[in-house]
């Protein structure tokens, strides 16, 4: 489940993704930049980094509840909004600010937030960023590595986000913004005589909804960072995450449930918010899917294919607990 550096370097999904991060920390948490806390304050966003004996791997973990009077960060999940809280994304950079790895996290987990992964060869220094859904982004110290220890390994450079486009921003509605909202950024599905169905955000002819990457930060990025399905009941039974890499329009191929008897997808733009595409209706003749596609089923690039139904819950409560000052296009 990992990939090689060589091919994230020429993704566009990390940088795009910690452009992100800043442009909401500069617009929703603070002016003055990302968050680092200082001595005497408290440590339970910090991101500290850590080298094992060797060298030729790294532990970050997020707070500091190893020592006496110190706390970790909570990962909270829950299908209640207002409970949801827990760290999103754990990013580390080198010297020449590349990206090591980005990794999103599932708030099931139990705390502390943490990740390990194995240090490139040349690097020389690195350091940890945090995203919290609550208070935004947080960069711990920097730490030193003797070059002679490294080693050339593979990277999980790109994860499936769960939660990274759902923090606490205003669009004006507490509720999923609609086709009659813009037809831009609404999912349609179509469901297919094979069994699976396929989701565009947009309509031909009418408004496609962009994929811009930013990997230089210079231009706001402006993509669709997820899609979900919902069946009759409510329960999603598809869900995945997108890179604006290489790509002009946002989709989504999935198997169609057996059970299902209607479909309806949601999209999260990461600049707009969430909207509701209409209710599919699925045809009594389709072919049956594997019994097992009832359940819910994570799509992305294989990379995390074991994220939880639970995952998906939070990810939705916090989508729907947005209140909102006009963002919306």
């Amino acid at each position: 489940n990992a990939l090689a550096l060589a091919a994230a370097s020429s993704s566009e999904y990390c940088p795009t993704i910690y452009a992100d991060f800043v442009r909401r920390q500069l617009a929703h948490f603070s002016p003055e930049g990302i968050f680092i806390a200082q001595e005497g304050e408290s440590q339970k966003h910090t991101p500290f980094l850590s080298l094992s004996e060797d060298g030729k791997s790294a532990t970050v973990i997020v707070g500091n509840g190893d020592e006496e009077g110190g706390v970790y960060h909570p990962m909270t999940a829950s299908t209640d909004p207002s409970e949801v809280h827990f760290i999103t994304h754990i990013l580390v950079k080198d010297q020449d600010d590349n990206f090591i790895v980005n990794q999103a996290l599932d708030p099931t987990a139990e705390a502390p937030a943490t990740i390990t992964f194995a240090v490139p060869a040349g690097v020389t220094e690195m350091v940890a960023y945090e995203w919290c859904n609550k208070h935004g982004l947080w960069a711990g110290p920097a730490v030193q590595v003797p070059t002679s220890e490294t080693e050339t390994v593979l990277q999980d450079t790109k994860s499936l986000a769960t939660s990274d486009e759902c923090t606490a921003q205003v669009f004006e509605s507490e509720t999923p913004f609609t086709e009659a909202d813009g037809v831009k950024h609404t999912p349609y599905i179509t469901v297919n005589e094979d069994g699976t169905s396929s989701i565009l955000v947009g309509e031909v002819g009418v408004a496609i909804h962009p994929m811009n990457g930013s990997p230089d930060g210079n231009e706001p990025p402006h993509w669709i960072t997820e899609i979900y399905v919902v069946d009759q009941d409510g329960k999603i039974v598809a869900m995945k995450s997108l890179d604006p890499t290489g790509v002009t329009e946002a989709t989504m191929d999935f198997d169609t449930p057996e059970s299902a008897t209607t479909l309806q997808a949601y999209a999260w733009c990461n600049i707009h918010g969430l909207y509701e595409g209409p209710v599919t209706e699925v045809g009594a003749t389709k072919e049956a899917a594997d019994a097992d596609e009832t359940t819910v089923t994570v799509l992305g690039d294989g990379s995390n294919s074991g994220t939880t139904a639970a995952v998906s819950l939070s990810v939705i409560a916090i989508a729907s607990a947005v209140t909102l000052t006009a963002l919306k296009m």
